[in-house]
């Protein structure tokens, strides 16, 4: 369904945890997404209003903390929102950065 719209490339950067010194150790994948600059408010992960300066849509399963490369910056995950068909099923989600 969205797929067809995803046409630019970005890189899913999965954080898997942290090294010694605090940074995030990743998992690197390319993904196709649908890139909006698009400032807004939005809720992160511990309930407080923050500012989002994008959002993306994409298919994978992206997670609050995670970070998206999108033309050479990296931009860290601050809320997903799954989309559901339908059919009950999340086929793709807006994540907010």
């Amino acid at each position: 369904m969205i797929e067809g719209y995803c046409n630019q490339d970005a890189t899913w950067k999965r954080v898997e945890g942290r090294d010694a010194y605090g940074k995030p150790k990743t998992d690197n994948m390319p993904v196709k997404v649908r890139w909006e600059d698009k400032r807004r408010l939005v809720r992160n992960a511990q309930g407080q209003e923050v500012v989002s300066e994008a959002r993306a849509f994409c298919a994978e399963p992206v997670q609050a903390g995670d970070l998206l490369n999108f033309q050479n910056q990296d931009w860290t995950v601050i809320a997903v929102s799954g989309v559901p068909a339908l059919d009950g099923e999340v086929h793709f989600r807006e994540v907010s950065l």
